[in-house]
């Protein structure tokens, strides 16, 4: 990280600079831990990208607050999605089909029944975003043949031939799975219609990571419709959105960085209007596969005047 290093040091003199020390070495160390794990561009050096990223504004004190910033930032690495892949199974799919079926936890035949009924289980993915099938091999599970999309299927599947799949492969129970939920409207298309298509058939919605506003989708949902059970893996702290307005007991440098957010927003072509992210979210989220819309899109954005810190690949 020396072009870091060379570009933060005139601040390591200031007065106020303990925290700013303490925050480059932790990067140094998320560098090699998580940050270069980043797919959309992981032949690129994380110390390259961040500097250019502060670069982006010229005063001093905005690349400081840019640079506190990132003490917020959430990372969701390989490592760490893996385990989230893991739980999502053992705990919130294991304990839908215990009380699906009304087990015995202290019955010795447990495993085994559990295992049956895991069988006749049909995992699948709510978007295409959503490794499906590092899911099954990380659980080691076989799963059906098919495993599409839900969005996808919403698009271009047939209602009847999708019925009929579920009852010739005898499939008691449906996981519908996503990587990261921000505000829940599109996972709550392809649930209406997966509920509405299959409405005798359990389904479990599972996201991996979840906004607080997306809590709040998934209870919909669920009120909607007696056959949806959601339940996230992990939901995001509140401290991790930076709005627009401010919000209580917010960490500090978020006001400095609302500042920043107002005067360059000019610079973040489509996103000049929504500069706090998809629906207003200001998330400070990022995935080792990609970075959610949901997500401040000074982070994210590229464009002719801005350099971003994690890129985002659009599907459009």
């Amino acid at each position: 990280m020396s072009a870091l290093i060379k570009l933060i040091e005139p601040w390591l003199f200031e007065a106020d600079s303990d925290d700013l020390i303490t925050l480059r070495d932790h990067l140094l160390w998320l560098q090699k831990e998580l940050f270069d794990e980043y797919e959309p561009n992981r032949y690129e050096s994380f110390d390259d990208r961040i500097v250019e990223w502060l670069l982006n504004v010229d005063d001093g004190d905005d690349r400081k607050s840019l640079f506190r910033m990132l003490n917020h930032l959430f990372f969701v690495g390989k490592q760490q999605f893996d385990s989230l892949c893991r739980a999502a199974f053992t705990d919130q799919t294991t304990r839908w089909i215990i009380d699906q079926a009304n087990l015995n936890i202290s019955e010795s035949t447990l495993s085994s029944s559990l295992s049956m009924l895991v069988r006749d289980t049909w995992f699948c993915p709510i978007t295409d975003s959503m490794r499906i099938n590092s899911f099954l091999k990380l659980n080691g599970l076989r799963g059906h043949d098919h495993r599409p999309d839900w969005r996808s299927l919403e698009v271009f599947g047939s209602q009847p031939r999708l019925q009929n799949y579920v009852a010739s492969e005898g499939i008691q129970r449906l996981v519908l799975l996503e990587d990261f939920v921000g505000t829940g409207n599109q996972l709550a298309s392809c649930v209406r219609w997966a509920a509405e298509t299959l409405p005798a058939l359990p389904i479990l919605v599972i996201p991996l990571v979840c906004c607080p506003r997306g809590i709040g989708t998934g209870a919909q949902l669920s009120t909607d419709y007696p056959n949806v059970t959601f339940s996230p893996t992990l939901t995001l702290r509140p401290e991790l959105f930076l709005r627009e307005a401010p919000q209580p007991d917010e960490p500090e440098i978020f006001s400095r960085v609302r500042e920043v957010i107002m005067r360059i927003r000019v610079r973040l072509d489509g996103w000049e209007h929504h500069p706090f992210g998809y629906e207003a979210t200001g998330a400070l989220v990022a995935l080792y596969s990609n970075c959610p819309d949901n997500t401040l899109p000074l982070i994210h954005h590229e464009g002719a005047d801005w350099a971003p810190l994690f890129p985002r690949i659009r599907r459009s």
